[in-house]
């Protein structure tokens, strides 16, 4: 053991990044695995061995902290989750659902599922550690074109929503206007933040995401065969039972014969499909006639591989998990026109196996697993579906939301078929903060609304806030301990910037973490992960400073696209977009989010046999082709970087063996939190 170990604030923040980023990217990956759900534990499974250890620790954690005490999700019964979302996840899982390393590209479920990893890791150190309480200055005002300003306001507006009254005057402010300007300047000014970070997450996943143009073609497919007309009719209808009861036929109801005989006393059957199941239906399977088409082009090529080799690589696609991982080590020498001919091949059927597989779960299951869990969720939200109908008008709120979408998918949407010797307009981030801006008065009359004439809504909401904010509490004692820190040892972060928080150290965790780097017996260990957590407090020092350029002219522009709102967003800011891609996004966790991205283990290239990552620009390439084979705008024009482009000075360190000597005790230490935490507090 060795004795007299004392983290620095800064160290023990960079400590505590490192065990929490990898443990809630590790938990979510691991979902896909069917043992991962078998010992979950609460909820899903209700009745653990009493030797088996969480599987998901930190999930769990979150989930009792936030999720299984929102209003209506509180009254769920277990049969919910053993009986319909356990085997609905199940069923999935037996799909044996493609990697993004046999497609040789990042897919959409890659790239949604490190996004979710990436805030799901702030929330979790927050969950953890607590939110550090500092003196504030009373009756502060904020300049919302400032950035510093915006930025000190969101510390300084969680300060007041976690220890202070804030969010009680903001219940009470809210139910009075729907106007933002009546709030206190604080709630102004982290509302500007909001919107800014909001805009750069749908910018990045949008528009800086390889995948970004595939998502917007999803979502627009979906968009345009939602019946919007026949839904705001439906919520139109005054009595709210009946309208409940009209929505659930419209959107559950299947149309089959059983739905006939079921009038006449006959048994109702899962066969066939409602109306959500047609509209996945039909959306995946339009895209797998697309892909078949490119299927058939590879066939007809010169340059395709030869027919036993096309064989194997579509037998390949329908193997099981364990026979694919076996093969994955063999390889076979191509010419590179032949090697790519045949990575498309074998993606293009293992996306079309995919689709095949998603529509057979969520469409032709029986019993209907989908259906089911959406029926009991509306059985358990009912209460609060007909408190908002009688509030709120609900048919307006459908209105706000399709007019939303409409702009969202027109500003994303990059035309790559112009025949133009000039690229298209690339959107950047004030593009997405000029569209939130527009529609942000929709969210306030709605919120209006619905505490203003839903005094339950208005109570039950209340209550789940205090009660979620309440987690992000630290422990007064570890407050005084911070406060008596030695201020040359832990220096204060620049004013106004979005730092990495080095003086709160990891909060309520840092005990925990001294102890745990105390505890290695080898002095080489133990010197060799201090190296590593410094180079990693020297990481996120980077990341920091990038984040804060980023915000600064992100604020600015903002502030010229409210001044001049009249001009075409994609088009007014396009000849910056290559600036803004060199700059990086606001958020922290946006560009740990990209080097989630960049990490992913992809199949090797023609070259050298060596495997590559989501880094490498040709994998960057393939992941921007559509459906149809057309290469997005974005990566036609350059703006995928790749390689290294414009971020070598932010590669994230080398932390083996932190994790390797410090995360058994990391997660052995979260074990023990989910048998004390219930929920309530730390």
């Amino acid at each position: 053991m060795t004795e007299g170990t004392q983290l620095s604030s800064r160290q023990a923040h960079a400590l505590f990044d490192i065990l929490t980023s990898r443990a809630t990217l590790t938990e979510i990956e691991n979902l896909k695995y069917i043992k991962i759900i078998a010992t979950f534990g609460p909820p899903l499974q209700p009745q653990p061995s009493s030797n088996e250890k969480p599987s998901s620790p930190l999930l769990r954690i979150l989930l009792r902290s936030f999720i299984l005490d929102l209003p209506g999700f509180r009254n769920v019964t277990s049969q919910f989750w053993t009986d319909s979302v356990v085997p609905l996840a199940k069923a999935l899982n037996n799909s044996n659902l493609s990697e993004s390393y046999d497609k040789a590209s990042v897919g959409i479920r890659r790239t949604l599922s490190t996004a979710i990893a990436s805030i799901v890791e702030s929330v979790s150190r927050g969950r953890l550690g607590g939110y550090p309480k500092k003196s504030l200055k009373q009756d502060s005002l904020y300049d919302q074109a400032n950035p510093e300003h915006v930025v000190r306001a969101w510390d300084d507006f969680l300060q007041c929503i976690i220890y202070d009254d804030l969010l009680d005057k903001m219940f009470i402010k809210a139910a009075e206007t729907d106007r933002l300007s009546d709030h206190e300047s604080v709630v102004q000014a982290a509302h500007q933040y909001a919107l800014i970070m909001l805009a750069s997450l749908l910018h990045h996943n949008l528009i800086v995401s390889p995948r970004g143009q595939s998502i917007i073609s999803l979502l627009n497919r979906v968009h345009r065969l939602a019946p919007y007309f026949l839904i705001k009719q439906t919520l139109k209808v005054g009595n709210a039972a009946s309208m409940l009861s009209g929505m659930t036929q419209l959107v559950l109801a299947k149309m089959n014969l059983s739905t006939l005989t079921s009038w006449f006393g006959g048994q109702v059957s899962d066969s066939g499909m409602n109306l959500l199941q047609q509209i996945i239906s039909q959306v995946l399977s339009a895209e797998n006639t697309e892909l078949r088409k490119r299927v058939k082009q590879i066939e007809q090529s010169k340059d395709a591989p030869k027919k036993s080799q096309l064989d194997l690589l579509r037998e390949y696609s329908f193997k099981p998990a364990d026979e694919q991982q076996s093969i994955r080590k063999e390889s076979a020498m191509m010419t590179e026109p032949t090697h790519k001919h045949a990575l498309d091949y074998l993606s293009l059927h293992l996306s079309i196996r995919d689709r095949e597989q998603l529509i057979q779960v969520l469409c032709h299951s029986s019993p209907d697993l989908l259906t089911t869990c959406i029926r009991e969720l509306v059985s358990v939200y009912d209460p609060i579906i007909r408190a908002l109908h009688k509030a709120v008008d609900l048919g307006s709120g459908v209105t706000d939301a399709q007019s939303f979408l409409d702009d969202l998918i027109a500003l994303a949407h990059i035309d790559s078929s112009s025949k133009s010797t000039k690229p298209a307009p690339v959107p950047t981030i004030k593009d997405f903060v000029h569209l939130l801006q527009k529609h942000a008065k929709s969210s306030h009359v709605f919120i209006h609304q619905a505490l203003k004439n839903g005094k339950e809504l208005s109570e039950w909401y209340h209550e789940y806030a205090i009660h979620a904010i309440s987690q992000y509490k630290q422990q007064q004692q570890q407050q005084q301990r911070q406060q008596q820190q030695d201020p040359q040892t832990n220096p204060e972060p620049e004013s106004g910037e979005e730092d990495t928080k080095t003086a709160s150290a990891a909060g309520d965790f840092t005990p925990f973490l001294t102890s745990l780097l105390s505890s290695i017996q080898n002095s080489n260990d133990h010197q060799k992960c201090l190296t590593q957590i410094d180079a990693h407090a020297s990481f996120l020092d980077s990341l920091a400073q990038k984040s804060k350029k980023s915000m600064d002219a992100t604020v600015r522009a903002s502030l010229a696209t409210t001044q001049s709102s009249s001009s075409p967003p994609n088009t007014a800011s396009s000849n910056n977009a290559a600036e803004e891609r060199e700059r990086g996004s606001p958020g922290i966790f946006l560009l740990k989010w990209q080097h989630f991205i960049d990490a992913t283990p992809i199949t090797p290239g023609p070259n050298d046999g060596k495997p590559r990552t989501g880094k490498s620009k040709s994998v960057k390439v393939m992941s921007a082709v559509d459906v149809e084979g057309s290469v997005g705008a974005a990566a036609a024009a350059g703006e995928l970087g790749g390689d290294g482009d414009g971020d070598g000075d932010l590669e994230p360190p080398d932390v083996r063996r932190v994790l390797e000597v410090l995360g058994p005790g990391f997660r052995e230490e979260l074990g023990r939190l989910v048998d004390v935490s219930k929920g309530e507090g730390k």
